[in-house]
This record gives C-alpha cells, structure tokens and sequence, in this order.
C-alpha cells in the first residue's frame, strides 16, 4: 500500500460543497456527472456524491487506498480473512472492494500510471470567455 488514492464523501447539497472546494480551496474538477463530481489537489482525490433521495447524507462514502501491485492482491486479502465485496476493472485502473471495521467501506486501487486519475466522465469544458463590446 502506497497512500490514499480519494476519499469520496456523500452529501445534500454537492452543487454547494463544489463551490466551496473549487472557489474557496482551490481545488481543480476533474471529472463530473449528474451523480458526482471528482476534485483534484496534487495527486489526491476527493469525490463528491448526492445523497440518494430518503438517504442522509453519511460523510464519508468510501476510502480507497493506492495499491503498488495488483498480481495476486486478491488472494492475500482472502488469507487475511477480509470479506470483498466486489472487484471492478476500468480503462486506467483496477479496484478491489472490502467491508472494513463498523461498517468501513474500502477500496484498494492499482493504477498502471500512478500519477494518473483517470475519469469515466471527464469534466466539462470550461465557458468561453466574454466577448468585450468594442
């Protein structure tokens, strides 16, 4: 394990939180959906997600840690009698899910490009600029 890859938080009001990270702190959005809206600062991540409707918003959805080599992750977990609750493969990255203490959902994340952070839903671009009246 070399770090934290993201943290991904749920909440009520994300349009909110998203100014208050991007205008206030300075953070840069890098991918964006109708559902979230991932945000980087240096090479970590922090995804923000909309609180499913009748759900309260919990803090934190998940945490997920950068792992440095995927071969054979999933069997020394099992040898650690941790449970897995899923395992997911994308184009930049590999994931293993695990039920963590009280409830603590994890993610163990390999990338191929450990600097990369790779979006299936990339941001927006940015507006064009104002025209100015001549």
């Amino acid at each position: 394990m070399v770090g934290f890859d993201h943290v991904d938080i749920k909440l009520r009001d994300r349009a909110k939180a998203r100014r208050f990270f991007v205008e206030q702190l300075g953070m840069d959005v890098i991918g964006e959906s109708a559902e979230h809206t991932f945000l980087l600062f240096g090479d970590q991540v922090l995804g923000l997600h909309d609180a499913k409707a009748g759900e309260t918003p919990s803090g934190v959805d998940h945490i997920a840690i950068r792992v440095s080599e995927w071969t054979g992750l999933r069997n020394r977990v099992a040898r650690a009698r941790v449970v897995i609750t899923g395992e997911k493969e994308r184009s930049g990255s590999r994931s293993l899910f695990l039920r963590g203490p009280e409830g603590l959902r994890l993610e163990l994340v390999w990338r191929p490009d450990p600097h990369s952070h790779a979006c299936e839903h990339p941001a927006p671009p940015p507006p064009p600029p104002a025209e100015e009246d001549e």
